[in-house]
C-alpha cells in the first residue's frame, strides 16, 4: 500500500477534503506514529557519532530526525540508560564514560523530517493506523466535514494502532501476546 492508496481511501470517508489537506494529515500521522509508537527503528549504521569526545551526537538516516535511543551497544553489550548514557535532547547524548570507538551501534527511534514520509515498507505495514490518524485529525478540523463523534471513534482506533506499533517495536513479529499468565501456586 502506497501513500496515494491511503489518500484515496481517506478521500472516500471525507470526500469534501482537498487532497493536499489529506496528505498533510497523513504526514502528521506518520510523524506522530513514529514519535509515540517507535514505528521507525534505525539499526543500519552507527547511531552515535563522536562518542569518544565530549560532543557525542545521535546520527539518523537522511530524511529522518532522531526521537529517542532504544538501545546503545558497546562491544555487543547493551548500555543501561541513566547509568551509562543519558539522552539530553532529540539529537544529543551524554555518555558517562569514554568508549574506545568513535561510532556506537544500536537501535534509534526516528521520525520523518517535516514534509517527508516514512519508508514504503513502514507505510505498508501501518497503513490502517495512518489512515485512522488522518481521519481523526480531518474530522476535528473546523470545516464542512467536521464530525466530533467520528473523530473520537477514529482517535480510539489511532491510539490502538500506536499501541500495536509499540509492541511491534519492542517484541517484533512474535506469535502471541506480550503478557504471560502466571502459574497457579498449589
Amino acid at each position: 500500500m502506497t501513500l496515494d492508496d491511503i489518500i484515496r481511501r481517506v478521500a472516500l470517508d471525507v470526500p469534501d477534503a482537498p487532497r493536499m489537506t489529506i496528505k498533510d494529515m497523513l504526514l502528521w500521522s506518520m510523524a506522530d506514529l513514529c514519535d509515540q509508537g517507535n514505528a521507525w527503528i534505525h539499526t543500519d549504521g552507527p547511531i552515535v557519532v563522536a562518542a569518544d569526545t565530549d560532543y557525542a551526537k545521535l546520527e539518523a538516516p537522511t530524511d529522518a530526525e532522531p526521537v529517542r535511543v532504544v538501545e546503545v551497544l558497546v562491544d555487543e553489550r547493551p548500555l543501561r540508560p541513566g547509568i551509562h548514557y543519558r539522552q539530553t535532547g532529540p539529537a544529543s547524548i551524554e555518555l558517562s564514560f569514554k568508549p574506545k570507538a568513535s561510532s556506537l551501534y544500536g537501535r534509534l527511534a526516528v521520525k520523518p523530517v517535516p514534509g517527508k514520509s516514512m519508508p514504503a515498507e513502514l507505510i505498508s505495514l501501518h497503513h490502517n493506523t495512518l489512515r485512522y490518524g488522518a481521519l481523526h485529525k480531518l474530522f476535528m478540523l473546523p470545516q464542512s466535514w467536521k464530525n466530533p463523534e467520528q473523530a473520537i471513534y477514529y482517535r480510539r482506533l489511532w491510539e490502538g494502532g500506536i499501541t500495536q506499533a509499540k509492541q511491534l517495536a519492542a517484541y517484533g513479529h512474535q506469535v502471541g501476546g506480550a503478557r504471560v499468565r502466571p502459574r497457579r501456586f498449589l
